[in-house]
């Protein structure tokens, strides 16, 4: 392997629209219970404005659930426990009340900070209803009655488009300090299917998630992330920009939003980015076409030396156009990069593995033939394992027996070398590089990007409890935290880092105890952690195993 080069003389950023910080922070949050738990914490103290443009929410989704709403009985230590956390993170006591005493949906939560006099405003993506994951016209109608400005963003429609394209950005500012940017929408879709609130234990079946008919929801394991100071204005400038191009076009121009002074400088040692996908003809500001995450990409897998590890919901070289019949699509020139870079990488001796669901909504052949297509360009490094593929599944005894689950794996996370993270709503397609609207935050900070793949392997392993990794999320990302929960954090992470520490130790343990669970899968034994291999229609096929192109082989029939 060649000689490595220090992180701070090589190219990892985009050009041509945000700039690069070094006074901001970052923290990233692993699923959904820690990342809407964080959300609603922050909408709660809002004192001026809280801005969300997403591509689906459910008006009537519970942000925080289960002993994150009320730890114990009044008066018990629990419960005065996680009441005395709330001044630390700047809850008020009239914020403190509504707590103790209303739901915590989203609907409640931002009519509550209307209430306060807080300006929130929401923009949705207006996707056609026949083929919606979510109405938007349900909760457009749900907000405004309470109180909450929102529009739906129509910019994807017309003949112009990319007949798939969608307006796919996942991002919250709250009075223009704190923006949250990552994969986790606020949702639950249609018929109750895909709760994105989840815990890192992954339950089978998981009462905090029920639905009003009794189903237990699939499993989902999301990313997102925190930004505080200065970057959280780039997330601003874009809701901006989005938001007045939308008010302009209609004549709505009462509703304009205008600009708000920059946000404190924090000392850090993290350098920031905050990147967009913007397709051409979507919108009319400038720049007209934005490629940024794309060019993370592109920079950052050709910087490889030891390295690679993703998670992503897709891995598709060909362009998809709602047929996963993949040999009759055309080749994105920002995959056909992407694989190219990364097949270098593995012919230098690096490592990669990739966490892919076994059963994507849509384009299951693509991500088969995309892998496969890597695959044939580094025989050696196949045969010599150092290109590594899995996904997530979750186990319950009953009824005498075991059953199984996929994990959905719904996160957009690349670490290098334990240097550079990005985390966001880009897809590794051509949707997240170049068709849909998209945004992504990149940090070049050792720390965070060690702590990130420790944390998310550590869950994957089943080495980490839920409230540890949410403990150590927040170390990481310099968080308001008690001296019990910090000093538990520091034990956790140091038990990581001896545990995972080595990215060649830990690629080995994933295989282990992936096909040791495939062993137990094929037994019917219970599931140690979450991991199994990601095998192709073909490949399950040969392992015996019942194989379905739209459910992967792991759902039970």
């Amino acid at each position: 392997m060649q000689a490595f080069n220090g992180p701070q003389t090589q190219n990892w950023w985009a050009t041509g629209d945000t700039p690069v910080r070094n006074d901001s922070h970052v923290s990233y949050l692993v699923d959904g219970r820690a990342t809407m738990l964080t959300m609603c914490r922050h909408f709660l103290r809002a004192s001026k404005y809280i801005y969300l443009a997403n591509w689906g929410l459910t008006a009537g989704l519970e942000l925080v659930r289960g002993k994150d709403r009320l730890a114990g009985p009044d008066g018990s230590v629990e419960q005065e426990a996680l009441l005395s956390e709330l001044p630390a993170e700047g809850l008020q006591e009239a914020d403190i009340a509504f707590w103790c005493t209303h739901d915590l949906s989203v609907q409640a939560v931002l009519g509550y900070a209307v209430s306060k006099g807080v300006e929130v405003k929401v923009l949705l993506w207006k996707c056609l209803e026949f083929f919606s994951h979510y109405s938007p016209q349900q909760a457009y109608e749900q907000l405004t009655k309470m109180g909450v400005t929102c529009i739906l963003d129509d910019s994807s429609l017309g003949i112009l488009h990319h007949p798939a394209e969608s307006l796919h950005q996942k991002i919250a500012i709250v009075d223009g300090t704190y923006a949250f940017v990552g994969g986790i929408d606020p949702l639950v879709e249609k018929k109750g299917e895909f709760d994105r609130w989840d815990t890192p234990a992954h339950l089978f079946s998981n009462p905090l998630r029920h639905t009003k008919e009794g189903t237990s929801p699939h499993p989902w394991h999301d990313i997102h992330s925190l930004i505080e100071g200065p970057a959280a204005s780039d997330v601003e400038y874009n809701f901006r920009q989005r938001w007045n191009d939308v008010v302009h076009r209609h004549g709505w121009n009462k509703l304009l939003i205008h600009e708000h002074p920059l946000p404190p400088a924090h000392e850090s040692k993290t350098t920031v980015q905050v990147a967009r996908t913007i397709p051409e003809q979507t919108y009319r500001f400038e720049p007209l076409i934005v490629r940024g995450i794309a060019q993370f990409y592109a920079h950052a897998l050709s910087n490889i030396q030891r390295f690679v590890y993703l998670e992503n919901q897709y891995f598709w070289l060909r362009v998809f156009t709602g047929i996963d019949i993949s040999f009759i699509a055309t080749e994105n020139p920002e995959m056909e990069y992407n694989l190219r870079a990364l097949s270098d990488a593995l012919r230098r001796g690096a490592m990669m593995s990739i966490v892919l669901p076994d059963h994507p909504n849509v384009g299951r052949a693509f991500s088969d033939a995309g892998l496969q297509r890597l695959r044939e360009m580094v025989p050696q490094a196949v045969e010599e394992g150092r290109l590594q593929a899995f996904c997530l599944a979750t186990s319950q005894h009953a009824e005498g027996a075991e059953h199984y689950r996929p994990i959905y794996v719904h996160a957009k996370a690349a670490i290098v070398d334990d240097v550079w993270a990005t985390v966001g709503s880009a897809n590794l397609n051509n949707r997240g590089m170049r068709d849909d609207v998209e945004m992504n935050v990149a940090t070049l900070d050792a720390d965070l990007a060690q702590g990130l793949r420790l944390m998310l392997q550590g869950e994957h392993l089943g080495l980490v409890e839920d409230d540890d990794l949410f403990a150590v999320s927040r170390l990481l990302g310099q968080q308001v935290q008690s001296t019990q929960q910090k000093e538990q954090a520091k034990r956790v992470l140091q038990n990581l880092q001896s545990t995972l520490g080595d990215p060649a130790v830990a690629l080995r343990m994933m295989h282990e105890r992936a096909w040791d669970n495939l062993r137990r899968y094929k037994a019917k034994q219970p599931l140690v952690g979450h991991l199994l291999p990601y095998l192709s229609a073909e490949e399950a096929r040969q392992q015996g195993l019942n194989f379905r192109e739209e459910h992967g082989w792991i759902e039970e029939p």
